[in-house]
């Protein structure tokens, strides 16, 4: 069963990251710990901006990175002079975790906090901070928290005065650890109510180690904000295993433990959590609900540059119902720019989509509907899954592990989704599978629905869209599996407002070529160009030869002349389209070195595994066919959910003829790539060439394997 601060999260169902910092100022995923504080200066940093963001897809709660891996902080910490007190940014005085914590507060949003446990400006490799505690190798000492900061390292036995309101603790702690004890002291005592504390295991140094002392991290947090849940390396809420905004078709929340919760440790976790034969004898069974996080930014991108843009629309659509829809709650980032605003870009996305979700789910198309059981629990009737509350729920009879509820509607309604909730606050997760039927006049029949909307799980929510509307006046729920007497609190029928979808905008293929559909049919108008489609742009009809890089917008044409809500996709690099493989030095039966360039992401390049551990580097060299202008690279691992073979790190190559070969890229790393398998790209200097040699130098799991779905190159002068 959950506990009460994992049953209130759980109903937030919405909630929002928001990555901001001196990675903003230099454009780059991560930084590297040697930034100077002076180039933190955004000129209209407006945190009410942000807020309005959020609260235009009616968000519940904010998490704000305060600190990411380069150990900027982003508050005045009395513990570093590497945080926006050194910097120009309101003269010295700026604290940018107040300005969004009022913010928050102002609008109704919860606030929640994420603070790296990987420091690079701690490093005490970093030049530019050579007494970082980062994997210093110091002792624990009795430490008093918080520490004065005079004494912190002479004598951390001696604390300062506490936070009015809170009081001060005591560990045995390095030097490291007392620091990040410190900081997690100063966020959670000094900015009002928190209810999420974040953190997650990237690393990108890891030749430098550090014990983190969870023990402690969690024991004050429970003890500063003990309504706030803990997520990632946490007891609370675990991330999903993947940054794309997909969980997993069957998502169990009860997971099980080889050894008692209080002494787990907490990893990542991947694969199937909580099925059946997961439940052995022994285990401890928990409730690890899971958070899919993922960016507003096209390809997991987490912070802002200027070449950045937006998810589709459709995409973002597509990851409400694979998030939210599948037992998880949605963390969706916002990524300011420069200026310390949320883009346009962003706000139009994000206004998009919101509409879309809000028009879908306004009206629940069952209600005033008679619902009715073939049974159930005393005092626990079919009703209560119309009544609007999660506190009242329908329960099968006593040792009945399956059950079918009726809805009959006072006349025939028409609908493409349904919605299930179980009463997990009260009865916990139980249902494995079920049926949806609906009534055509003269018999039951199933409900079709998308592949990728499975009938397993409920959990807290389930959402299961159907191939096409179905217009009936009854519609029947059937349990068909469950671990105990299962329980529903709230049924839901919604019908999709397709007409505010944009086009979709499908990949790019082999020979360049892109096409554009819509759910709704109808007339297609697109440009290529980047300028805004009008009624009088070109009809789409065939699909559109794109081989270069390039902006593709689309809007559906609708009666008077109107244009419904545009798509946009941008492509980065060429066609591969007349390219050919001369040369690899390992590749995989059916996972040839082709794979890589036939425009075809659910294909694969993957290097042999020998009997003995393959080694890298791992080469592939590309012929182009004829002599171009490049400053780019682009990269997809492959899209099979494995990360085997993914490149961290990489040499890149080019060549006017094949034998005598320049370096643009001596050695380049896909920062966060393990989190985020997906597009990478990469810049040079422009150089003329015809063949080009991607070389991988070390993959994310160090077997030495390697994959890849896609490479390209992306010609000089692209934004």
């Amino acid at each position: 069963m959950p506990r009460p601060n994992q049953s209130a999260w759980m109903r937030l169902e919405r909630t929002f990251f928001l990555h901001y910092g001196v990675n903003t100022a230099n454009e780059v995923e991560w930084g590297s710990g040697r930034e100077t504080p002076a180039m933190f200066n955004p000129s209209a940093l407006d945190a009410k901006q942000w807020l309005r963001a959020v609260k235009q897809f009616d968000g519940k709660m904010l998490v704000l990175v305060a600190k990411h891996h380069d150990g900027f902080s982003m508050w005045p910490s009395r513990y570093t002079g590497h945080s926006s007190a050194a910097s120009p940014w309101r003269g010295g005085k700026g604290d940018l975790v107040r300005e969004v914590a009022d913010a928050a507060r102002a609008s109704g949003v919860k606030l929640g906090i994420y603070l790296s446990p990987a420091d690079l400006y701690q490093l005490k490799t970093n030049p530019t901070n050579p007494a970082g505690y980062y994997g210093n190798g110091s002792p624990k000492l009795k430490s008093t928290i918080p520490t004065d900061p005079a004494s912190f390292k002479s004598d951390p036995s001696k604390g300062r005065a506490p936070t009015p309101g809170f009081k001060t603790f005591s560990y045995e702690v390095n030097d490291y650890n007392r620091y990040f004890l410190n900081q997690l002291y100063e966020l959670l005592t000094q900015y009002g109510p928190v209810h999420e504390v974040w953190f997650d295991g990237a690393n990108p140094d890891p030749s430098v180690p550090e014990t983190y002392d969870y023990t402690a991290w969690y024991d004050l947090i429970r003890k500063l904000q003990p309504d706030a849940v803990i997520m990632g390396k946490g007891p609370d809420v675990r991330w999903v295993g993947t940054e794309s905004g997909y969980g997993r078709t069957t998502e169990w929340s009860v997971v099980p433990l080889p050894t008692a919760p209080e002494r787990f440790q907490w990893p990542d976790m991947h694969g199937d959590l909580g099925g059946r034969e997961l439940l052995k004898p022994g285990s401890h069974l928990t409730w690890y609900p899971a958070e899919t996080n993922v960016t507003m930014l096209a390809n997991g991108q987490w912070f802002w540059a200027r070449d950045k843009r937006p998810r589709p629309v459709t995409q973002l659509v597509d990851i409400y119902y694979s998030s939210i829809g599948r037992n998880g709650n949605l963390i969706l980032n916002l990524s300011p720019d420069s200026r310390g605003l949320v883009p346009d870009d962003q706000m139009t996305a994000l206004g998009q989509m919101a509409e879309i979700v809000k028009s879908t789910f306004g009206r629940n198309l069952a209600a005033g509907a008679r619902v009715t059981a073939d049974h159930a629990a005393p005092r626990r009737a079919a009703a209560a899954t119309l009544d609007g509350s999660l506190d009242s729920w329908w329960e099968a009879a006593p040792g009945r592990h399956g059950g079918a509820l009726t809805l009959t509607m006072p006349k025939p309604v028409s609908f493409d989704v349904v919605s299930l909730q179980e009463a997990v606050d009260r009865r916990g997760q139980r249902i494995e599978s079920f049926a949806l039927e609906t009534w055509n006049g003269a018999d039951w029949v199933a409900a079709e629905h998308i592949a990728s909307d499975t009938l397993t799980t409920v959990g807290h929510r389930r959402l299961v869209r159907l191939r096409a509307p179905v217009t009936t006046d009854r519609v029947r729920v059937r349990i068909t599996g469950a671990r105990l007497e299962p329980s529903l609190a709230e049924i839901g029928l919604y019908k999709q407002s397709v007409d505010l979808l944009p086009p979709a905008i499908a990949d790019r293929d082999a020979e360049g070529r892109v096409g554009i559909s819509h759910p709704g049919g109808g007339t297609i108008v697109y440009t290529t160009d980047g300028s805004e489609p009008t009624a009088k742009s070109p009809v789409y009809g065939a699909p559109l030869a794109l081989a270069a890089s390039g902006v593709v917008k689309a809007a559906r044409l609708l009666p008077g002349g109107r244009l419904g809500v545009m798509g946009r996709r941008d492509f980065i690099g060429l066609s591969p389209r007349g390219w050919k493989v001369v040369a690899v030095d390992s590749e995989e039966a059916g996972q040839g070195g082709a794979s890589a360039i036939d425009g075809d992401p659910a294909t694969h390049w993957n290097t042999r595994w020998e009997s003995e551990r393959p080694k890298t580097p791992h080469a592939i060299t590309v012929d182009m066919g004829r002599a171009r202008r490049i400053g780019g690279l682009v990269y997809l691992p492959r899209q099979d959910g494995q990360l085997n073979g993914t490149v961290e790190n990489y040499r890149f190559e080019t060549s006017a003829d094949g034998v005598h070969w320049g370096t643009a890229v001596e050695r380049g790393t896909f920062a966060n790539i393990r989190n985020n398998p997906d597009w990478q790209q990469a810049r040079f200097t422009p150089v003329d060439a015809r063949y080009f040699r991607f070389t991988a130098l070390d993959d994310v799991w160090r077997n030495g394997s390697t994959n890849a779905a896609e490479l390209s190159v992306i010609p000089a002068g692209s934004d």
